[in-house]
C-alpha cells in the first residue's frame, strides 16, 4: 500500500499524524494515527476513512477535514507539519 510522508497536526492533547494511502492502485484512502497526551500512559488510537477516493488530493483533503475537526481550534494549511519517516 504505497503512502507519501504523513501530515502531523498537534494541539496540546494529541499529535494527530495523517496518511494518505493508495489503495487498490488509483484509489485513494486515509489513516489517522491519533496520539492522547495522557501522562505516562499509551493512548494511540487509529482512524480509518470510510470510503476511498479517485485522488491523492481528494483524500489528503478529506484526511486534513477529519483530522482538523478533532483539535482544540481549526488548523491553517500552513501550520502542517510534513513527518519523515526513515526507510
Amino acid at each position: 500500500m504505497p503512502t507519501t510522508h504523513p501530515m502531523t497536526l498537534t494541539d496540546h492533547r494529541r499529535t494527530l499524524v495523517m496518511h494518505v494511502l493508495e489503495d487498490p492502485p488509483g484509489r485513494y484512502t486515509w489513516r489517522i494515527v491519533v496520539e492522547e497526551k495522557c501522562g505516562g500512559a499509551e493512548c494511540d488510537s487509529m482512524i480509518e476513512a470510510a470510503a476511498d477516493y479517485p485522488s491523492h488530493a481528494e483524500a489528503e483533503a478529506a484526511c486534513w477535514a477529519a483530522g482538523n475537526s478533532m483539535l482544540d481550534k481549526p488548523r491553517a494549511a500552513g501550520e502542517v507539519t510534513d513527518t519523515q519517516t526513515l526507510h
